[in-house]
């Protein structure tokens, strides 16, 4: 490796956690505002909190009052056992190309049914709220943020591509999550709200950091495609 190769996989990756770290408290603010925004539309309870007394950098509250469920556990539970056997029952017919496709929804139906299971043999109220998980998501969603600059300085900075190609795609990706993870995070209290919290550990298991890993993967995919074949020499 040349020293500019060396010195791109070092530098652009400390350049970016920096930027990240100062740009933290405005990053949070505008998923805050964004969520807000959407809130009123989907008619979520949300409001504005005080920050020190949420000991948080979101700065969100529930209505009080608005109640925290939609379904109770028992209704959600009948919808979610449902769920798992016609979805289990479509799944036996997906062959040839889409056989992927069979395995990735009978591994649902196998987290939630567990997450059943757990509801059945302990029937107490389920230790996390909306908001927490909400706001988790979105903490788990800026630890990943921070991960990327590394990543791609393992994987896709030592590629014989210029630095200004790997600035701008490391700054879409980074983009493309700061949009997404708010989005991602409504679409989980949404589905909560309206339904029943026994859908929670197959959205926080399958649908939220690993899920965002995944995106993160096929991104990088893109970004390492547009390079020429000469890029590895």
């Amino acid at each position: 490796m040349s020293p500019l190769l060396l010195l791109e996989m070092l530098g652009l990756p400390l350049t970016w956690l920096a930027l990240l770290y100062v740009l933290r408290e405005p990053l949070y603010g505008f998923w805050r505002s964004y969520m807000l925004n959407w809130a009123r539309w989907l008619q979520l309870p949300l409001q504005p909190a005080d920050i020190s007394s949420r000991q948080d950098l979101m700065g969100l509250s529930w209505v009080p009052g608005a109640g925290d469920l939609g379904l109770s556990t028992t209704t959600g539970a009948a919808l979610a056992a449902v769920v798992i056997v016609v979805a289990w029952g479509l799944s036996i017919r997906m062959r040839g190309r889409w056989l992927p496709g069979q395995y990735l929804v009978r591994v649902l139906c196998v987290v939630q049914a567990l997450a059943l299971l757990y509801f059945w043999f302990a029937p107490i109220p389920f230790p996390h709220q909306l908001l927490s998980h909400g706001v988790d998501l979105l903490d788990a969603g800026y630890v990943l943020m921070l991960s990327i600059p590394v990543l791609m300085a393992l994987g896709y900075y030592p590629l014989q591509v210029s630095w200004q190609a790997k600035v701008v795609h490391t700054l879409l990706i980074l983009l493309f999550f700061g949009v997404m993870l708010p989005q991602q995070a409504l679409v989980h209290m949404l589905i909560l709200k309206h339904l029943s919290v026994v859908f929670m550990p197959v959205l926080y298991l399958c649908f939220g950091a690993v899920f965002d890993m995944m995106v993160f993967v096929a991104l990088y995919a893109w970004a390492a495609s547009t390079a020429p074949l000469s890029a590895t020499h």
